[in-house]
């Protein structure tokens, strides 16, 4: 495909922002930094016009456009290509195979490749779009983003002469250049400066805790069998799926929310809290002991302020951790409370600031990043992300039909997503609200959890945030009575 402008050259080469750099050392090929977004649509999806939509999309994006390379002035650094080519690839497939088909992991080799690649399942009913995106060029609230505009420039194409089209806002490359300016305004620095202490605490907190490991299938497998001999092909069986999702009606999302309220917290603190629970209750039933060992949630935060506002996809993002030992867990509405003070604290004092500093400071030293990462093998137990209302995320409209996309002769059905997996973090999941729907992703390491255990472990988290929805008052004081998942 070839790019309809070549980016400013005052632009590039652009050297790595640190949670690029981090992204780019954390890359392997066992677990890719390639996240996934799918989207389902109904109507015939034209590929002539999806084509050129697309080609126009990276364009406008310039670090889709740009591979990775070492410069002697500047390091690694972004370097566009002259054309981009072999990022779509099509496949016109029966309905039944556009509606269930389960994307599976790929690798992106940034240094050679574009870090967007684009697999679409065409029947003549619906299609499916799988996006794959290397995390150095693009966080979550970003693939949004590229989602929106994507199918907005081709209901342009496809919307008929009285219907009305859909609309996106122009981004400016050069907004680029603020990807990692995350000043708040002065009352914020104020804050920062003097929660040095505090992030000092942080870090040391993050580097001497260690946290628990989600339990495998191999673990599972020694309880069931009573052996210590884990070397069975059945564990052993890879699992090559980049994501499994289910979707919960609007009735469920607004019971979900109606709990949260009577409880004086926000529908994210609800989600966090019954991940950790969801955690203690898997890793018991698979054996693990925590001894004095952390749960630890890596809750990804939007660093975005007006500063950014017009930027191409680009990374604008952070992480809180979220930690609590096992015993934390027993008192559920204690649990629940605390989280809440922490997630406001997080919000007041932008505490995403910490993770941020310690990439810059590893990254200032050779080699640094690289053995933190191989040394410190367990950063935390699992990453919990919640994007909110989805169509909010993008900055244009739609044309709406009972809440959802219109894009020119298709109907955007439904969208998820989720981040990739690290060695050792061996889940993440992804929630997002789309058209009052909560859709809910789930990514394993697909070395260590079938197939079969990665739904299990989605399905015993629905089954949690559907008992609250049924039964909110047994939810209040911790006394919930799960059901067996079905």
């Amino acid at each position: 495909m070839q790019p309809q402008s070549v980016p400013s050259e005052t632009l590039f080469p652009m050297r790595l922002s640190d949670f690029e750099y981090y992204m780019v050392t954390d890359d392997r090929p066992s677990h890719p930094m390639v996240f996934v977004m799918v989207v389902h649509v109904v109507g015939l999806l034209h590929k002539p016009e999806f084509q050129n939509s697309l080609q126009e999309l990276i364009a406008s994006h310039p670090l889709l456009g740009c591979r990775v390379e070492k410069r002697p002035d500047k390091g690694l650094s972004w370097v566009p290509f002259v054309s981009v080519e072999n990022v779509l690839e099509w496949n016109d497939v029966d309905s039944e195979t556009a509606a269930h088909s389960v994307p599976e992991v790929r690798s992106i080799d940034i240094s050679s490749q574009s870090g967007i690649n684009v697999k679409v399942l065409a029947a003549a009913d619906r299609a499916q779009m799988v996006m794959y995106l290397h995390h150095a060029c693009c966080d979550g609230i970003g693939a949004l983003q590229l989602i929106g505009e994507l199918f907005a420039r081709y209901g342009r194409r496809t919307t008929s002469p009285d219907m009305k089209q859909p609309e996106f806002d122009a981004v400016s490359p050069e907004v680029l250049l603020q990807r990692e300016n995350y000043d708040a305004g002065e009352a914020a620095a104020k804050r920062q400066k003097k929660s040095l202490g505090r992030i000092i605490g942080k870090v040391s907190r993050l580097l001497l805790r260690a946290p628990i490991r989600l339990a495998s299938s191999a673990d599972f497998q020694l309880v069931s069998r009573g052996t210590s001999d884990s070397s069975t092909a059945s564990v052993r069986q890879m699992n090559s799926h980049a994501i499994q999702s289910r979707v919960l009606p609007k009735s469920v999302h607004r019971a979900l929310r109606a709990f949260a309220a009577q409880a004086n917290v926000s529908i994210n603190d609800l989600f966090i809290r019954e991940m950790m629970l969801q955690i203690c209750d898997w890793n018991r039933k698979g054996g693990i002991k925590f001894g004095r060992r952390w749960i630890r949630l890596a809750i990804p935060l939007s660093m975005r302020t007006s500063t950014h506002d017009g930027m191409p996809s680009a990374n604008v993002v952070s992480y809180a951790l979220v930690t609590r030992r096992e015993r934390d867990c027993d008192d559920s509405a204690e649990l629940l409370r605390s989280i809440h003070q922490q997630t406001s604290d997080v919000l007041f004092n932008r505490e995403g600031i910490v993770c941020l500093k310690l990439f810059r400071v590893l990254r200032r030293i050779p080699g640094a990043m690289k053995m933190f990462l191989s040394f410190k093998t367990v950063l935390s137990t699992m990453v919990l992300a919640n994007v909110g209302d989805v169509r909010r995320r993008f900055n244009g409209r739609f044309p709406l039909q009972k809440g959802r996309w219109v894009a020119g002769n298709v109907l955007i059905e439904q969208i998820h997503g989720v981040a990739p997996v690290r060695p050792n973090t061996r889940a993440a999941m992804s929630i997002g609200d789309y058209a009052g729907d909560l859709s809910i992703s789930l990514r394993t390491d697909g070395q260590v959890l079938t197939a079969g255990d990665s739904s299990l472990f989605l399905e015993e988290f629905l089954q949690r945030l559907l008992s609250i929805a049924k039964h909110p008052e047994q939810s209040v004081d911790g006394t919930e009575d799960l059901p067996e998942p079905g």
